[in-house]
């Protein structure tokens, strides 16, 4: 089980890595979009909400939990109904394509 979910989390980070998700157009800078806090006990928020459109919500074995859409700077998303555990959080953008994932600890 653990080397099933190392495996999965290792191809979730090379896809967030060498896939969609590097952030950038072309000639353009990449977006430093944060997701916080982490560790998240109630909420996740991003820090930028130019060209976000969604935040989708993965456990370690690639299963989608939760999916905000019209997303927003600053504003609370509910997680606390999640397990506690870890999580994958793909933010979206405008052009359905993987602006970033990054990897949160929900207590």
């Amino acid at each position: 089980m653990k080397q099933t979910l190392l495996v999965v989390f290792l191809a979730f980070s090379s896809f967030a890595l060498f896939g969609q998700s590097s952030g950038e157009a072309l000639g353009s800078a990449p977006l430093k979009i944060s997701v916080y806090p982490n560790p998240a006990t109630d909420y996740i928020s991003i820090n930028k909400d130019e060209n976000v459109r969604d935040i989708a919500i993965f456990n370690l074995v690639g299963r989608k939990l939760k999916t905000f859409q019209d997303v927003k700077k600053d504003e609370h998303y509910d997680v606390s109904d999640l397990p506690n555990g870890m999580y994958l959080v793909q933010v979206i953008d405008t052009n359905k394509k993987i602006a970033t994932t990054q990897r949160i600890s929900k207590r």
